[in-house]
């Protein structure tokens, strides 16, 4: 198959999929999704904190933390296989459904954490979801700035959420945050009911059953991702990208132990700046790939977060760390988010969910590896985490550029 693969049609969607070209319901659920990851916002510092509030326990707090993560390492395979074989609207819907009982199930003492890995399952059956309903529900040409508005959304959460959480911390009312999270998902859930008419229906296809089943599926979507070369070499940069920019789990260990800032400046330099690149990266994605071209943006992006990354070696106080930061945030968004439209675009509907799932799978497995070697190499180091951050950015950069060698350029 050639490098640009021909994006797959969506075929015939029905009278109600003509009427779904227009803007109010592509408007109403454009906003209904971005209200959940809004909310989404508020779960990231509120869950671990309730939980260790309710169990004093800082392993399941973390574990908690982390209930999103690894959700993915035990349920992303059969996850995209389900999507792929199912009706992604309905798993819209129940998954909404679920994970607002599950964030409110929180409140309570007993099954904390079950409950917490309940709703990171959710939310790896609600994210490979999407991509496909965002796929049928948006043309191609509008695929980035659908992309481009829930990206902006999550990054909003990222920066507004935690500031939110700590302020009914300090009046001891965090359980409202989780309240308000649920009622996010309820909103989700009635925006999805009042523009399903509009929907695609996807044609019907013949009942598979047993584990059998599901790993020829499986393997059937890794043939698709394997013999598409523009997908194997994305695919490919991304696992080695993820595993350097895990060094970006140092910057709070750089900013306090290297630079000796305070608390409050560490916030700023890490979450304030990274927050305010990840929103100058949704904004801007649509834009500039109409400019350069998605293929060509996507290599630039890589390459500026591995000279971000580089920088930070450099960095000998708050404001520029923060602006290594900043500028760190805005390529990580912009490449993520027109990497995402890329798939939507090139992969088949029937087989999206299973390229999606696998996907990510393979970036979350490689983070772990790459705190670990960035951990080892800083403690080698006598704990400077300076020589980790400027060879990670090298390698980034070299491996942008490798990307682009091996075939990209014709894309």
């Amino acid at each position: 198959m050639s490098l640009r693969a021909r994006p797959a049609q969506p075929g015939q969607a029905g009278q109600g999929g003509q009427r779904g070209r227009g803007r109010w319901p592509r408007g109403v659920f454009l906003s209904g999704q971005a209200v959940s990851l809004l909310g989404d916002g508020l779960a990231v510092l509120a869950v671990p904190l309730l939980v260790l509030d309710l169990t004093r326990n800082p392993l399941v707090s973390a574990l908690s933390a982390a209930s999103v993560t690894i959700g993915y390492l035990m349920v992303g395979l059969p996850a995209g296989v389900l999507v792929d074989r199912l009706d992604a609207w309905r798993v819209l819907l129940v998954t909404d459904a679920l994970f607002g009982f599950a964030t409110a199930g929180l409140l309570t003492v007993w099954l904390v954490l079950a409950i917490a890995f309940a709703a990171g399952a959710c939310s790896v059956f609600f994210e490979t979801a999407l991509v496909v309903v965002v796929k049928d529900f948006f043309p191609a040409a509008r695929l980035i700035q659908a992309n481009s508005v829930l990206e902006l959304a999550s990054q909003l959460s990222l920066v507004a959420g935690p500031a939110v959480v700590g302020v009914l911390a300090a009046v001891g009312s965090i359980s409202l945050a989780l309240l308000a999270d649920a009622l996010t998902f309820a909103i989700s859930l009635l925006s999805l009911l009042a523009v399903g008419r509009w929907r695609r229906r996807p044609q019907a296809r013949p009942p598979s059953r047993g584990w059998r089943a599901m790993a020829t599926e499986l393997r059937a979507g890794l043939r698709y991702l394997a013999s598409v070369r523009v997908l194997v070499i994305l695919t490919a940069v991304q696992i080695v990208v993820n595993l350097c920019l895990a060094v970006e789990k140092l910057i709070v260990f750089d900013a306090r132990d290297t630079l000796g800032l305070t608390p409050s400046l560490v916030a700023v330099v890490v979450v304030a700046a990274g927050g305010a690149g990840g929103v100058a990266g949704a904004l801007s994605a649509s834009r500039l790939a109409g400019w350069i071209g998605e293929i060509r943006l996507v290599v630039i992006a890589i390459a500026a977060t591995g000279l971000a990354i580089a920088s930070m070696s450099a960095a000998g106080s708050a404001l520029s760390l923060a602006a290594a930061n900043l500028g760190y945030g805005w390529a990580l968004v912009v490449a993520s988010l027109v990497n995402r439209t890329q798939r939507q675009r090139i992969v088949p509907r029937e087989m999206l969910g299973r390229v999606t799932s696998v996907v990510r799978v393979l970036f979350l497995a490689v983070d772990p590896l790459g705190v670990v070697i960035a951990g080892t190499a800083t403690a080698a180091l006598g704990g400077d985490p300076r020589p980790v951050f400027l060879a990670a950015g090298i390698i980034v950069v070299a491996t942008a550029a490798a990307g682009w060698l091996a075939g990209l350029r014709r894309g």
